[in-house]
């Protein structure tokens, strides 16, 4: 893979291959600018090879989907622990990227690079991605949940919080049904119902997993650390680096991410088969039932989203081949 300064594994994905993590269900490190710091824009961006190569991508995450074509080395993993390991922090690193895509837009907005309407699809496509990896994240079963994920996080912090996520304060009040303030004179009953539909979700994950309604910081008999360590704490638990990188690194890095995941639920399907009766009422009502069997669709949306977040004055390629990509699709 070509070295680059922040060290980034940001080649796309190579089809006919796995070559995520070195080895199906392996992790890769994810490497992203400091929270609220944005990312370097270089102008390769707005080059021919940039294009194809991000619709490319957009197509394959769509095609792995629809045909069931796997890489030769990709096999249904027998062994669970592995299986949700990866998706716990796989499908968290999603969630880092979408997040930052969310904060870079509302910050165009804010300059005036974009109008609110530009933004706000994207947004909400985003937020839809969000939902898709609480989704993902939360399939694992009850008891590997207990026994694997949550003590990884107490051994971490006996106050380990997802509200420690550097990159997920830029936002919350997006998440908390509050309005940002850029988007005041633009439709956005869509967007609400998509952040609708992800509080439904995260409530039903949390009901699926923490039975008894207590977080680790709840039931911490220690304080939380200063913000900065609590920050660094939660990255590295979930593989995160911080160091300059370019805007192309982090949008490939999201795809590689995508392209695994979609070679996941191809393999696995999203459920263990004995998963049923572990699902309240919140992860069956119809919409979250939509949502679920419209997993690689919501991704190849995200994908194409991405593709399109350059400087407005390199957007203009991006946007013509992948919305082509998305009309094909």
């Amino acid at each position: 893979m070509k070295p680059v300064a922040s060290g980034a594994l940001s080649d796309l994905p190579i089809p006919g291959r796995w070559d995520f993590g070195g080895f199906a269900y392996g992790l890769e490190p994810l490497v992203l600018p400091p929270a609220g710091s944005p990312d370097a824009v270089h102008d390769d961006l707005a080059g021919g090879a940039s294009v194809g190569a991000y619709a490319e991508t957009s197509r394959r995450i769509h095609n792995l989907a629809e045909r069931g074509v796997l890489a030769p080395d990709v096999e249904r993993c027998d062994v669970p622990d592995e299986l949700f390991w990866f998706r716990w922090i796989t499908g968290h690193q999603v969630c880092f990227v979408v997040w930052r895509l969310i904060a870079q837009l509302l910050d165009d907005v804010n300059h005036g690079w974009r109008s609110p309407y530009e933004a706000l699809e994207p947004i909400r496509r985003y937020v839809d991605g969000y939902t898709a990896m609480l989704l993902y994240t939360g399939s694992c079963p009850r008891s590997i949940y207990n026994v694997l994920i949550r003590p990884s996080m107490r051994l971490r912090h006996p106050a380990f919080s997802g509200s420690w996520a550097p990159d997920y304060w830029p936002i919350r009040e997006l998440f908390h049904g509050r309005q940002p303030s850029v988007l005041w004179n633009a439709d956005t009953c869509e967007l609400l119902d998509a952040i609708t539909l992800l509080q439904t979700v995260h409530d039903g994950v949390a009901a699926k997993l923490v039975t008894d309604g207590r977080s680790l910081l709840r039931e911490a008999s220690v304080r939380r650390p200063d913000h900065r360590v609590a920050g660094m704490i939660y990255d590295t638990y979930f593989i995160t680096l911080r160091a300059p990188a370019l805007r192309h690194d982090v949008v490939a890095q999201l795809l590689r991410r995508l392209v695994a995941i979609t070679q996941d639920i191809t393999a696995n399907g999203l459920y263990a088969e004995d998963d049923t009766d572990e699902r309240p009422a919140e992860l069956q009502t119809a919409e979250v039932v939509r949502c679920e069997n419209s997993l690689v669709e919501i991704m190849v949306e995200v994908a194409r989203c991405a593709g399109e977040l350059a400087p407005a004055e390199l957007a203009k390629p991006l946007q013509s081949a992948l919305r082509n990509t998305a009309a094909e699709v």
